[in-house]
């Protein structure tokens, strides 16, 4: 998911970006930091408390045995944590910093790529994405970078860009070649989760910027398809709005409802209950807790 993700991220923040400086004439920083910051750091900011400091004390209620964090709190408050887990080698023991890797990524490139569109106004802001991209092809696989790398990350960021960039100026170049059977984005889906689970067996930094820009037509299809559009199905829809909070508080639900059936009733592991229902009642409290924080 965290890869659709970061496609879908470059592709919206460009567009939205290059429609905004084109429709009234300039792009203003200030407002996309503020944008951004209000709509990541609470929930951000409540999943490191939990990690940090509630999930501590918690646990040393029920054990009496050593705690040893291997996260640095300063790297995660600095939306460092993609950095600190590739130096610690491992996944951080706070229940719920886990997912926050991909976050601080997002907050990086929400840092940079804002200033790049001002250094490269309107239609020159392809060389960037260009340079950027290229960069990252070249001393991703030279460098043996890990996924949580911001560079390696900026191969999908940055093809979804030019993605976004193409709809904006080309858009009806681009809506032509989206507006095909039902039959090609299916072909396309399939391909794409083809190359993800070859990513998962095999060390192929070739297969990266295949699959962005895969996941890029699917996301563009969706824009300007008169076929089959997922935006019609509104649950879907409605979903869309809460899946910042499903990724962030889907580890802290899991533990919950792992702690509830293993330690508090004692449940003995069978197929229902690790298969389904464990995994169905972790959803539904994601869906809860998502929905509620972005309500309130």
């Amino acid at each position: 998911g965290v890869p659709v993700f970061f496609v879908l991220s470059g592709f919206l923040i460009t567009y939205l970006m290059l429609r905004e400086q084109e429709g009234i004439g300039s792009f203003s920083v200030l407002r996309f930091y503020t944008r951004r910051a209000l709509r990541i750091w609470p929930l951000y900011f409540l999943v490191l408390l939990f990690g940090f400091v509630l999930f501590p004390l918690l646990r040393s209620l029920v054990e009496s045995g050593p705690y040893q964090e291997t996260a640095s709190a300063l790297y995660y408050v600095l939306f460092l944590s993609n950095f600190d887990q590739i130096r610690s080698h491992a996944l951080p023991y706070g229940v719920g910093l886990g997912p926050t890797w991909s976050i601080s990524v997002e907050e990086q490139f929400y840092l940079a790529w804002p200033l790049l569109l001002v250094l490269f106004p309107r239609r020159r802001f392809l060389a960037p994405i260009g340079m950027v991209l290229l960069v990252a092809l070249i001393l991703s696989p030279l460098m043996e970078l890990p996924r949580e790398h911001t560079l390696f990350s900026m191969i999908y960021l940055s093809v979804g860009a030019a993605f976004g960039y193409a709809s904006f100026y080309h858009e009806e170049i681009v809506a032509r070649l989206t507006r095909t059977s039902d039959l090609v984005p299916l072909g396309v889906a399939v391909a794409m989760v083809a190359a993800m689970y070859l990513t998962t067996e095999i060390r192929a930094y070739f297969l990266i910027p295949v699959i962005g820009a895969l996941v890029a037509y699917l996301v563009v299809h969706q824009c300007f398809t008169r076929g089959f559009d997922l935006s019609r199905i509104p649950v879907l829809e409605r979903t869309g709005k809460y899946t910042y909070g499903l990724y962030m508080y889907h580890s802290i639900c899991i533990f919950a409802v792992h702690v509830l059936f293993h330690d508090m009733l004692a449940v003995p592991d069978s197929a229902f209950l690790v298969v389904l229902a464990q995994p169905l009642l972790a959803l539904l409290l994601s869906g809860l807790a998502a929905y509620g924080s972005y309500r309130w």
